[in-house]
This record gives C-alpha cells, sequence and structure tokens, in this order.
C-alpha cells in the first residue's frame, strides 16, 4: 500500500508507515492524515490551509493491487475553482527478494466539483524501484497533463532510514518537466522526520523547491516552508 498512496499523498508521512521495500499482506488497508499544508511535486494544492485526506488500498498475494485516495484541496484559477481531489490508481507490485522490489501503476485524477470549463482530469503512468529497502526512484508520464493534451513527466529519488525505535529519518529530491506548457523543467525537495506509535505517525517536514517561472505554475509554487502531518492507518 505504502509507495501507491505515498504518490497520490504528496505528503511523505504515509511512506513511514511501513518499510519502502516491504510487500504489503493480501487485503485492505487505508490511511487517514491530515496535514497543515498539501503539497504535491513543489506546489501547494491547498494554499496555505489545512487538508483532510483519505486513502484506500487492496492488495493481492499476486502483487496486484488498486485503490483510491481523497484530499481537500483550494486551488482558484482563471478557469475555476477546485475544492477536492479524488484518485483512483491500479498497478502490479514486484517483490522477488528483501534486495529489491518494481512497481507498476495507472492513476486517474479525478476533481469532481471543479467549477469552470475545464475538469483537469487527466491519467499517469508511474513506474518505481526500491533497492535495500532505503532507496527509492520512480518516473511519471502523462499525455494529457491536467486534460491539457500536452506531455508532463516527472521523477523522484527518496531515501528512507529507521532510526531508533519509533523514528524513521527521510529525504527526497525530484524533478517537474511541463516544458510543454511552457514552464521550465524545475526541482522540488524535501527532509524531515517521523514517529510511529502503532497505528499513529506524527511527521515533521521542511519543502523547497526552485521556483517554477511561467504564470499558473509559478504561482502555485510551495516555496520554503515546514509542514506537520498526522496519519492513522487502519
Amino acid at each position: 500500500m505504502i509507495s501507491r498512496l505515498r504518490r497520490v499523498l504528496g505528503a511523505a508521512v504515509v511512506c513511514v508507515l511501513l518499510p519502502m521495500g516491504g510487500a504489503a499482506a493480501s487485503g485492505f488497508s487505508g490511511v487517514v492524515t491530515l496535514t497543515s499544508e498539501y503539497i504535491y511535486r513543489g506546489l501547494s494544492m491547498s494554499d496555505g490551509n489545512p487538508a483532510l485526506q483519505l486513502g484506500l488500498d487492496y492488495e493481492h498475494d499476486s502483487g496486484l493491487f488498486a485503490g483510491a485516495w481523497a484530499s481537500t484541496l483550494n486551488l482558484t484559477t482563471a478557469v475555476g475553482r477546485r475544492d477536492l481531489e479524488l484518485d483512483f490508481y491500479a498497478g502490479y507490485h514486484l517483490a522477488p527478494d528483501a534486495r529489491w522490489s518494481a512497481t507498476a501503476t495507472l492513476l486517474r485524477y479525478t476533481y469532481p466539483d471543479a467549477s469552470g470549463s475545464h475538469s483537469y482530469d487527466h491519467n499517469e503512468i508511474l513506474l518505481g524501484l526500491t533497492v535495500f529497502d532505503h532507496y527509492s526512484l520512480e518516473f511519471g508520464y502523462t499525455n494529457d497533463l491536467y486534460g491539457l493534451d500536452v506531455v508532463g513527466k516527472h521523477w523522484e529519488a527518496r531515501t528512507e532510514w529507521p532510526i531508533a525505535n519509533v523514528w524513521v529519518l527521510s529525504g527526497a529530491l525530484g524533478g517537474n518537466d511541463l516544458s510543454d506548457l511552457g514552464v521550465p523543467h524545475y526541482l522540488h525537495w524535501d527532509i524531515g522526520a517521523s514517529a510511529r506509535v502503532q497505528r499513529f505517525t506524527l511527521d515533521l517536514r521542511w519543502y523547497d523547491n526552485e521556483p517554477p517561472d511561467a504564470g499558473l505554475i509559478s504561482a502555485l509554487s510551495a516555496g520554503s516552508q515546514l509542514v506537520l502531518s498526522v496519519s492513522v492507518a487502519f
């Protein structure tokens, strides 16, 4: 569950609920999160306001999985407003041994309450690789970015290191290529610490990015800020 929900959540708290390379037990699982800010690939999706998020996931012993994830938003643009994101995904997780695992995911982003003339709904393909439980690399591709029939590409490298009994240190560096929208490739990164006690996880994380220097994307830049998240797994 964790590798899928980490992508759609945008906040890094979910990635510490289980080891990155660990295979989830067959069946349903989920997480509820309250975060002080919803940041996704260096962009602010809640305009400095808290966000409530819910993820549900099912994984079969074969490695096949499917799920859904939702978050409150606070996004207003020239063509409308979005207050809710609802994502659906399905894919396959391959974990032949403890040294590495790979995941292929097809995602569908939807915005059910979007007002105005544009829906922003679109698909994305994600390919992920994890080695030795500590390092992961992920690539994303869409040919219909934000429902605009243009290509978008993304990559992210992440590392996680458990310390003491309940603490995990983690960080990531990613790049977003929206050149088909006239936006130069920009970098984003985060570093933080998480504490897990039974089903509860507390995450404190610093986010920063290269400000995307173009129109709407520039206006959505999250900048440098500290984000606090609390999650409950079930």
